[in-house]
């Protein structure tokens, strides 16, 4: 509950439900309090522009500290004390998750040739399966079976399709024939599958909740631009791009989570969440 009060307190206070519920439960009435603190502050400085200027440094403040609490939701008071640094293998998987949604997004800037566009493809594959272990080791901690259920068929899809790239290596015409179809089949698999491992990331809560929106909307939109649906030269043309870029996206925000994120130690048990 957050303190009742003039209409500025109650629009901040209607702001904080872009927080987590238990980060609301421990701090909204101390967050509100502050606010109308500086409100006081502000007109007693018998300025019109007071109240505008508190807002002017408020709001991004507020909405830049909400979008990190949903990136570190497990985040306690103690948070410095009770964590270790990333791993070694933490480190290069999200690194690896890093290039391959930064090569994804190349051909969005430079002209690149089909030799080097195979390579971007084959490093965006890596990268992404790197993503999901390194995502994988963590949910694995919260829900083993849905984190399995999520991280699998991921695998799978992306490997088959690096088979398939490796397999029309050669070929004039690799996506004609029923060899053709075999490859389409591999592509709508990755979609639909990074998009279902994007909802359990985004369920699980442990890595990146803005990475993983950005991966399901994006691998849904991107599924759309498979010349074989025959759907570029309408709408979903344009569609199948802004998806492209949203999935690039999503993996870069989860690669810095997984590379970035530190750890609860063992040494000191991190502390449960207040249930509002």
């Amino acid at each position: 509950m957050t303190p009742r009060g003039g209409g500025h307190e109650r629009v901040y206070g209607w702001l904080l439900r872009f927080y987590p519920a238990d980060f609301r439960a421990r701090f909204a009435g101390d967050m509100v309090q502050l606010f109308r603190d500086q409100l006081r502050d502000a007109r007693a400085g018998a300025s019109p522009a007071g109240p505008a200027r508190t807002w002017l440094r408020t709001l991004p403040d507020l909405l830049m500290t909400a979008a990190s609490e949903h990136a570190r939701r497990d985040r306690t008071v103690a948070h410095s004390l009770a964590t270790t640094s990333p791993s070694t293998a933490s480190r290069v998987l999200g690194l690896a998750g890093i290039l391959g949604g930064a090569v994804l997004l190349v051909v969005f800037v430079v002209d690149i040739s089909p030799e080097l566009n195979a390579v971007r493809i084959y490093l965006f594959l890596i990268g992404v399966m790197a993503i999901v272990i390194g995502a994988h080791r963590r949910q694995a901690s919260v829900a083993p079976t849905v984190a399995l259920l999520g991280a699998v068929p991921a695998l799978l899809a992306n490997g088959w399709y690096i088979v398939m790239m490796v397999l029309a290596s050669g070929r004039p015409h690799p996506f004609a024939g029923d060899f053709g179809l075999v490859f389409f089949a591999a592509a709508v698999a990755i979609s639909l599958t990074d998009a279902a491992f994007g909802l359990v990331t985004l369920r699980l809560g442990v890595v990146s909740r803005w990475g993983a929106l950005a991966l399901v909307i994006g691998s849904v939109l991107a599924v759309t631009g498979i010349d074989r649906l025959g759907l570029t030269s309408t709408i979903f043309g344009p569609l199948s791009q802004v998806g492209i870029v949203l999935t690039g996206i999503g993996w870069i925000l989860l690669g810095l989570d997984v590379a970035t994120r530190r750890s609860p130690s063992k040494a000191q048990p991190q502390e449960a969440p207040q249930r509002s």
